[in-house]
């Protein structure tokens, strides 16, 4: 089974491995509203090159989150 991301079949257990590609999966799935399977962790990690890409409002919510209990 393929996990549909929009335009693009991803496989059901595809984990990106460098930075450019969390940076996109993370960046798509906050744009399009898609929160399932998302974990704190990997937003923290990559936060400080992540919230450029957001929408503005989408960026504004995570950073109130984060702030609830990490410094960014």
């Amino acid at each position: 089974m393929m996990k549909n991301v929009w335009d693009y079949d991803i496989g059901k257990n595809w984990r990106p491995k460098t930075e450019r590609e969390w940076l996109w999966y993370l960046a798509r799935k906050i744009n399009y509203g898609d929160w399932e399977g998302m974990r704190k962790e990997d937003l923290v990690k990559y936060w400080q090159k992540l919230k450029n890409k957001l929408d503005p409002g989408k960026r504004r919510m995570l950073e109130h989150f984060l702030a609830e209990n990490v410094i960014l």
